[in-house]
């Protein structure tokens, strides 16, 4: 005996006595419907089981169940894809569906995922990272709850971010042990970058302030070329890590050549790696890399290290806030930072003797 088919909307328009489009306007939420027919509709779709899950819930709740991620875009950078899996794995966990969008630092695209979002009734928004401050305000608005994740461009949201000091300051020391004095250091230049500084400076600032901070506590010199800094990665057409190679290849064509490379990004260390191939020179023999992000790295030959943060765990707190948020309408507004670590692997030795 076969399998019933499954319920459609025509058959809870026949149970409730309205067209489909009366239907589909409760669903959605797109239209005036009287209450005596939304009753019908309701009792109907608890009657036939159609999409009860989720439909019938959030008509009860006014809920969709649904949270929206906007992200940069995970062919650019895995740690995207990584977090984006983490918190659709804990929300599927916990009953609610994730609609992903990617916007490619296109503030245009970015207003359109809002757009959409707010169409398809989200519950939260969590955003890693935004583009541009003003695209929130329409979800302010609609009173959709906003978490940013790493970045955030305004305190009027959650956030969940991260402390650069730590795992920098863990990178520097461990290439002082190995002997190394002239570390050079490659990143977003923030002049590139020119975001809102609502903690007063930006990811970019953070990150170089704090090894210039680590080489100061180590009684190193910044001496000058030994900071580069760019793109994080190539613009669309060109290989992603033609900025990384352009960087280092400005780097190594100075008289004092660094012994050691810290990179702000592992697509930016990604490119260190293979311009120092194609120069000839080896890694960690010649010259030591270290990275950030911890996504790519141990992909890569030799695996990289990398200061790494919890993403699993900071995926988990972006969806923690977004629930409780959706919840409780007046939670105060909260920021949790997680530290980070130094994960060691091949890319790092002593330095060479001469």
């Amino acid at each position: 005996m076969g399998k019933s088919p499954l319920p459609t909307m025509g058959d809870v328009a026949r149970h409730a006595g309205v067209s489909p489009a009366t239907v589909a306007r409760v669903l959605y939420n797109a239209g005036t419907v009287s209450a005596e027919k939304k009753q019908r509709i309701e009792a109907a779709l608890e009657a036939t089981g159609y999409r009860p899950n989720i439909v019938a819930r959030g008509l009860r709740t006014q809920r969709s169940w649904t949270i929206g991620m906007i992200v940069v875009d995970g062919t650019i950078n895995p740690f995207f894809t990584h977090l984006t899996q983490a918190v659709r794995t804990e929300a599927l966990d916990r009953g609610y569906n994730v609609l992903v969008y990617n916007h490619g630092m296109s503030a245009k695209r970015e207003a359109d995922a809002v757009s959409n979002l707010i169409q398809q009734r989200a519950d939260a928004v969590i955003f890693s990272y935004g583009v541009a401050a003003e695209n929130m305000a329409p979800l302010v608005e609609a009173g959709i709850p906003i978490v940013q994740v790493e970045r955030d461009l305004t305190l009027t949201t959650h956030s969940v971010l991260i402390d650069p000091v730590p795992g920098i300051s863990e990178a520097i020391n461990h290439l002082v042990e190995l002997g190394h004095q002239r570390i050079a250091y490659i990143g977003g230049d923030p002049k590139l970058y020119p975001r809102p500084r609502p903690h007063g400076s930006t990811m970019e600032e953070d990150r170089l302030r704090a090894y210039q901070s680590a080489m100061e506590a180590n009684g190193l010199r910044v001496s000058d070329g030994m900071i580069q800094l760019g793109l994080y990665f190539s613009p669309a057409g060109n290989p992603i890590t033609d900025e990384g190679r352009k960087l280092t290849h400005q780097l190594m064509a100075q008289k004092d050549r660094p012994t050691a490379i810290l990179a702000s990004g592992d697509t930016l260390a990604a490119g260190t790696l293979q311009e120092l191939s194609q120069m000839g020179i080896a890694v960690p023999q010649d010259v030591s890399v270290i990275g950030f992000d911890n996504s790519i790295a141990d992909l890569l030959t030799p695996p990289l290290s990398s200061i790494g943060r919890p993403l699993q765990e900071m995926g988990i707190a972006a969806l923690d806030l977004a629930i409780s948020a959706i919840s409780d309408v007046a939670m105060k507004k909260e920021t949790i930072r997680f530290p980070t670590k130094l994960i060691i692997r091949r890319s790092t030795g002593p330095l060479a003797k001469t």
